[in-house]
């Protein structure tokens, strides 16, 4: 899918992305704060995204390495914020971090991290404060995991009576 049409702008600082069903944040932690996180410092950043109904919603989370890894695209640049080039899609924010957190925890109290200037995965001690920063992101579509049912409404009843 081409990456122009793949993101789309919602208007409201969030960015969807079609082929994942996934809604990003258009900015990172770095860009909201000027601030560097540790891994916890980020959870403590997303939990309040979420207290906050950013754009809305309550439900924003760390990505997944795999989630982390599908927004890097080689053809495709815009600056960080030291202005070398990060290979994401124009539709977010320059200037953010080269980095994100992930929810992938390892052995030893570290965590995945993804770089967006390199396009490969590393580790990181969760307490530790480096030049990281976490991308926010939810899932567009809900996966029931009790019913195995997908509710694309999330508030409404997957009840087969008329409405």
């Amino acid at each position: 899918m081409d990456l122009q049409k793949r993101f789309v702008d919602n208007g409201d600082g969030t960015i969807t992305d079609l082929e994942t069903k996934l809604m990003w944040k258009q900015t990172d932690s770095f860009q909201d704060t000027s601030k560097w996180l540790n891994w916890y410092k980020a959870q403590d950043y997303l939990q309040k995204l979420g207290i906050e109904k950013f754009a809305s919603y309550d439900d924003w989370r760390m990505p997944t390495l795999e989630e982390a890894e599908s927004l890097y695209d080689e053809d495709h640049v815009i600056p960080d914020m030291d202005r070398m080039d990060i290979f994401i899609s124009s539709t977010f924010s320059p200037g953010g971090g080269f980095t994100t957190w992930t929810s992938n925890e390892l052995p030893h109290a570290t965590a995945a991290i993804f770089y967006y200037r390199y396009g490969h995965a590393n580790s990181n001690h969760k307490e530790d404060i480096t030049k990281d920063s976490v991308r926010a992101v939810r899932d567009v579509v809900k996966q029931d995991q009790d019913k195995s049912i997908i509710n694309k409404y999330p508030g409404f009843s997957p009840s087969n009576l008329p409405r």
